[in-house]
């Protein structure tokens, strides 16, 4: 993390000013993926775009794509396949997608509150190699490649259409201090319009050319579900009865902060993890472990 507060502390503690280029291309960028054939749906997808967030979620994987690119063993091969990556063509084919249902878990991991870095040997074989062996890291000048570009705009979709759904299920009146789409609209149209931005961003994750990535990104709306359920259900507090289904001070919190995550932390540490994975650090590299462990405490600690 001290190449990051190098980052920091070379644009006057200001990471926004860093980026500030980049980030501009994210927000006018995404405008192009949105637009549907019915004019009243691109209207709603693009409606919260026009009031724009704090953008902390595409910040920090601009952020951590400076920070770590050229530090991993696959960045070669990831700068050279950057050059051919097609990421704005058309999203209508000519043949017929087919999908299926893969396999997954049952059911996510147990929280816990506190989250441990592990590196595993892999990493500590290749941190023990001479100097002149590791890859050339780039300069804190280096340009952000296509693809992490695309997935800062990605988590900032899927942040979008998750609050086209809140909204719905809060029943918001207000969102940045304008009506919020379901009142500007409808709530069927907001909820079709979060939708409608899930299906661009599922399209422009896949053009990212990573497993690894598809499956951190992909995971986040599941996560995003479980928080909501998590966040409806009523806690019942009591310190005192022993032996019953009452739940402690302690045990509610930690309720609380695992729904914090699933609802706003796992966006945070994913992209960040992703933006890294994107830069070229395989399994076993230290940098993907710091940059899942950042997101998640500063996603927790920001929802807080």
């Amino acid at each position: 993390m001290r190449l990051l507060h190098r980052l920091y502390s070379t644009f006057h503690n200001d990471p926004f000013a860093l980026v500030a280029p980049h980030l501009a291309r994210v927000r006018s960028d995404v405008l192009n993926i949105l637009p549907s054939g019915h004019p009243a749906l691109s209207e709603i997808t693009k409606y919260y775009f026009l009031h724009p967030s704090k953008q902390i979620r595409p910040v920090l994987v601009l952020l951590f794509s400076l920070a770590t690119n050229g530090l991993g063993r696959d960045w070669p091969r990831k700068l050279s396949e950057s050059h051919e990556l097609d990421l704005d063509r058309p999203l209508t084919r000519p043949d017929v997608l087919n999908d299926w249902n893969p396999s997954m878990p049952t059911k996510s991991a147990k929280f816990d509150p506190e989250f441990t870095l592990r590196p595993v040997a892999s990493y500590q074989q290749f941190a023990s190699l001479p100097v002149a062996a590791k890859p050339h890291r780039a300069s804190l000048t280096h340009s952000i490649l296509p693809a992490q570009l695309r997935l800062a705009q990605i988590v900032e979709m899927l942040h979008t259409a998750s609050l086209l759904h809140d909204d719905v299920i809060d029943a918001s009146s207000l969102r940045r201090g304008a009506p919020s789409a379901p009142s500007a609209f409808s709530a069927k149209a907001a909820v079709l319009g979060g939708n409608f931005i899930l299906g661009r961003a599922s399209a422009a994750l896949a053009r990212l050319g990573d497993d690894e990535v598809t499956e951190l990104i992909a995971s986040v709306l599941s996560n995003l579900v479980d928080g909501e359920i998590l966040q409806m259900k009523k806690v019942k507090l009591d310190d005192t009865e022993e032996g019953g289904r009452a739940t402690t001070s302690r045990e509610a919190w930690n309720i609380y902060l695992q729904k914090t995550y699933l609802k706003t932390a796992s966006l945070m540490a994913k992209g960040a993890r992703s933006a890294v994975v994107l830069g070229g650090c395989k399994e076993g590299e230290i940098h993907k472990e710091i940059a899942y462990a950042y997101g998640r405490n500063l996603g927790i600690a920001f929802q807080v």
